[in-house]
């Protein structure tokens, strides 16, 4: 007898387990779109901080390197002070990516992001080219 219920038990459990596998799989989509949707903005605004303050850094560095003076290198350090605004942004995307974003979904926030900031096709061009 007690072999019996040992036997049902194991099916119960193995059972259980199946179903919350299952649910969790299914789960799991909605539970990143939901991350994705309400941190959306909050990460649009930093990856645009983040953004400007890597151009005005390469735009000073250029600058300092093509016409060397005082002024150009207070430039460069006030550009590479604007950058730790990209450190808030890191951390908020380790945090994200606690939440369960994985790098697509990240990558898919900040295109939206560069995205919203664009007015019609050519900004877009503009924000995705690199530029010498």
């Amino acid at each position: 007898m007690p072999s019996r219920f040992a036997h049902s038990r194991i099916v119960t459990h193995l059972l259980a387990l199946s179903v919350g596998v299952a649910m969790a799989w299914t789960a799991m989509p909605l539970w990143r779109e939901a991350v994705m949707h309400f941190n959306q903005e909050r990460y649009g605004i930093l990856v645009e901080q983040c953004d400007m303050a890597m151009q005005d850094h390469f735009a000073a560095r250029q600058e300092a390197e093509m016409h060397p003076a005082p002024q150009a290198k207070a430039m460069v350090s006030a550009g590479e002070l604007g950058l730790v605004t990209c450190q808030d942004y890191d951390i908020y995307q380790k945090r994200l990516m606690q939440w369960g974003l994985r790098e697509s979904e990240l990558a898919q926030m900040r295109l939206i992001a560069i995205e919203a900031r664009a007015s019609d096709l050519d900004d877009v061009v503009k924000i995705h080219e690199i530029q010498f």
